[in-house]
């Protein structure tokens, strides 16, 4: 930097920059003590540090009589100016940390399909490093626009309205499971043993999915009665895992329960359902290098788990 630079940036000095934020919110709201309010300050400072501004700038802002005050015309052009300013240094600010988070990708996924990710995700973590996967658990029936999210995964059948969407499963296999202690109590091997026994089901779904498992097995549904009833799929698996009853699910999603040992398919017999899950997608994100790396992962890796 010029000597003549130099001596022109120490001429331009800086008032305090606390102080001009106080000012700016002071003058927004016409009021020290809404600005008080705003900054979680006290009325005092508030009229310290404009004092404190004044005399940087040796011009007078408000005018005060009594507890009212109101910009002076100076003031008034000066909170104008100053505007403007800040506004460009929260944008600044804004731009940076989504440079920084630029190797985020933000998911937003149906509860039950949770139980299957959080058991795969590692894979994608260690083959991705630099990628950091935010996962938020949602059963949103309504799609919310709004959300800061670069895609979904949910359950049905398509279409999405203003969403591009890509079928993970198109059917799934749902199959009886319950806990190991209660395969061994009650006395089931075939779905007509079902129809006496206690069945789990999840509440809200526009198809019972029991009705589904008796039809293709050619009997009629019972009554599921006072039978308990979940709002989410988890919930219904930890109900079966406590073995207060037999619960039918979709089987890749269990496959670690199993492995484990929480839970048992309490009969071989299966019954497939015409709705499976989705990757959606806001028009024109699949051209996010960080989505079409974990579209292609999550793709593969389905159809070698199930």
């Amino acid at each position: 930097m010029s000597s003549t630079h130099a001596r022109t940036f120490e001429m331009k000095r800086l008032p305090s920059l606390t102080a001009v934020r106080y000012f700016e919110v002071a003058a927004r709201l016409q009021s020290f003590t809404a600005a008080a309010a705003e900054l979680h300050v006290t009325q005092g400072a508030i009229s310290r540090m404009i004092q404190t501004l004044e005399e940087q700038l040796e011009v007078r802002l408000f005018e005060r009589n009594g507890r009212w005050i109101s910009l002076t015309p100076v003031g008034r052009t000066y909170h104008e100016q100053i505007t403007v300013g800040l506004n460009q240094i929260a944008e600044a600010g804004s731009r940076l940390k989504e440079s920084a988070d630029q190797s985020t990708l933000i998911l937003s996924v149906n509860v039950g399909f949770t139980l299957w990710l959080v058991q795969n995700i590692s894979e994608f973590r260690a083959k991705f490093p630099d990628i950091q996967v935010d996962v938020l658990a949602e059963e949103l029936k309504e799609l919310d626009y709004d959300a800061p999210v670069h895609a979904r995964i949910r359950y049905g059948s398509p279409p999405w309205p203003g969403y591009d969407s890509i079928c993970l499963l198109d059917t799934t296999e749902a199959g009886v499971v319950c806990s190991p202690r209660m395969k061994q109590q009650v006395d089931v091997h075939e779905p007509a043993d079902l129809l006496t026994a206690p069945l789990l089901s999840i509440a809200g779904t526009r198809e019972e999915p029991w009705q589904k498992f008796f039809e293709q097995h050619g009997l009629q549904m019972p009554s599921l009665g006072k039978s308990p009833r979940f709002l989410q799929m988890l919930m219904m698996r930890e109900a079966a895992m406590s073995g207060l009853g037999f619960g039918l699910v979709p089987l890749f999603l269990f496959q670690q329960d199993f492995r484990d040992g929480r839970l048992v398919q309490a009969i071989p017999h299966t019954c497939t359902i015409q709705h499976g899950y989705h990757l959606l997608y806001r028009k024109g994100e699949d051209l996010n290098p960080k989505l079409k790396i974990f579209k292609k992962w999550l793709l593969a890796r389905l159809r070698a788990s199930i």
